[in-house]
């Protein structure tokens, strides 16, 4: 018989005895207060019974429990057996795969979290289903008309805080930064830029059949420049006359 089965018999003695020794000092409280007070009623000794066995009970495991500490610490025996718990199954490693599909869905969290900030009622962009994450933790939320809100996160600083950006955008449109719901909405309503057409003089300075007309109307939208003309025509015709 090795040690430890001597021990794990000593416990079991020394436990049963204890039980013993409780049930003995309940039954005998009970059964004493249920006889001491048989002029009562039935309901009222059973009760009382009851208590008094009760409180005996934990007194004499209060007791026991002090009488057998330096028996059990002697004999080497611990005070309590606890049973041991089942062996965990080491869980599996998780694989590349698992990691970026983890990775995603925290950025999607992270995105619907952080959106608090834009819309304090907790609305639907608060919502993480309604955001995909992406493997680099940005995240994306589809908004009408095409275009779409993307969550950037910054570096974290020295404390492991990290803020995020949100950016609206659009097809062929620069991105722009969004800080609440309410110019989030604003810029929706927004029409989409056009391409911006060229102005009318620009069509008219390309154009050779313009650039004459300028030229044979220059006398008409120009009339100082037309005055100056025949200034120079009549002193042309003065210097004429007087030659011999």
């Amino acid at each position: 018989m090795t040690e430890q089965t001597t021990r794990a018999l000593l416990s079991t003695a020394l436990d049963t005895a204890d039980n013993i020794a409780i049930a003995a000092a309940a039954a005998a409280a009970g059964l004493t207060t249920y006889r001491t007070l048989a002029t009562r009623p039935a309901e009222t000794r059973f009760t009382l019974a009851v208590a008094a066995a009760g409180l005996a009970a934990c007194l004499t495991d209060q007791a026991t429990t002090q009488l057998r500490r330096p028996l059990r610490h002697r004999l080497g025996v611990p005070a309590y057996r606890y049973a041991p718990a089942p062996a965990a199954a080491p869980a599996p490693a998780p694989s590349r795969e698992q990691l970026a599909e983890e990775v995603a869905a925290d950025a999607a969290h992270r995105a619907a979290t952080g959106a608090h900030g834009l819309d304090r009622s907790g609305g639907s962009l608060t919502e993480a289903a309604n955001w995909v994450g992406a493997e680099d933790g940005t995240a994306t939320c589809e908004l009408p008309g095409g275009a779409h809100l993307l969550c950037v996160p910054s570096p974290a600083d020295q404390h492991g805080y990290s803020t995020r950006t949100y950016l609206l955008v659009r097809d062929g449109e620069q991105q722009i930064q969004v800080s609440s719901i309410s110019e989030l909405v604003a810029l929706l309503d927004e029409p989409a830029a056009d391409t911006a057409q060229p102005a009318d003089n620009e069509d008219q300075a390309e154009d050779p059949w313009s650039a004459l007309g300028e030229e044979l109307a220059i006398a008409e939208l120009c009339p100082a420049a037309a005055v100056d003309e025949d200034q120079a025509d009549e002193a042309d015709e003065g210097e004429g006359a007087g030659l011999p």
